[in-house]
């Protein structure tokens, strides 16, 4: 299985592009890139690729249709990809977790689409999907319907319920995001708390 890694979002509510701040010395998608590899058989950068350069041993995959935000990106990185099966994140989600990332690799390849849930809500940003996918979202581009769950009633979705979730960790940190500076004081108050524990 591979990673996508989305990376092209306008960071409009951050500011600034949020992939780029700076984390303990690091840009925080060079620290989420780190994880992947670790997890993945090959990471794939999504998006506007010009800025990430300085990352090594990834794929760039710059937006096969731009401005379709993420649903875009998974079309992107789907064709792209020589795998079946596709990890896909965005570089806003820095706690996703080894564990997390082995429990979805051991799964039985059995959908096109492996979706965590989390406080009744589908977390599409932390899932698994399907080269099978590829028709739906492309029709679900042309018909202008950019929501990344969009095409899920054209396919076999299985759902990580969150009690499983909560066998592998928090999910309320798992599947933390960030969208304003301030998250960024959160992320660097949970990292200090890791490194005392």
């Amino acid at each position: 299985m591979n990673a996508l890694l989305l990376s092209g979002g306008k960071s409009s509510r951050f500011g600034t592009n949020k992939a780029m701040e700076t984390i303990n010395g690091r840009p925080l998608i060079e620290q989420i890139v780190k994880g992947l590899k670790n997890a993945f058989e090959k990471v794939y950068i999504i998006g506007n690729v010009k800025e990430y350069v300085f990352l090594q041993d990834v794929f760039f995959c710059e937006d096969i249709i731009p401005n379709k935000g993420p649903l875009g990106g998974l079309l992107t990185g789907l064709t792209c990809s020589d795998s079946e099966y596709n990890f896909l994140t965005a570089c806003d989600m820095p706690f996703l977790t080894s564990e997390f990332f082995e429990f979805v690799n051991l799964q039985k390849k059995d959908y096109d689409v492996l979706v965590p849930e989390y406080n009744s809500y589908l977390e599409p940003l932390a899932a698994v999907y399907s080269k099978k996918c590829l028709p739906f979202i492309n029709a679900s581009l042309i018909n202008d319907q950019l929501k990344l769950k969009s095409f899920f009633p054209k396919v076999k979705v299985r759902i990580i319920k969150e009690t499983i979730i909560r066998e592998i960790g928090e999910p309320e940190k798992l599947f933390f995001n960030i969208n304003y500076k301030e998250d960024i004081e959160k992320l660097e108050m949970n990292l200090e708390r890791s490194e005392k524990i």
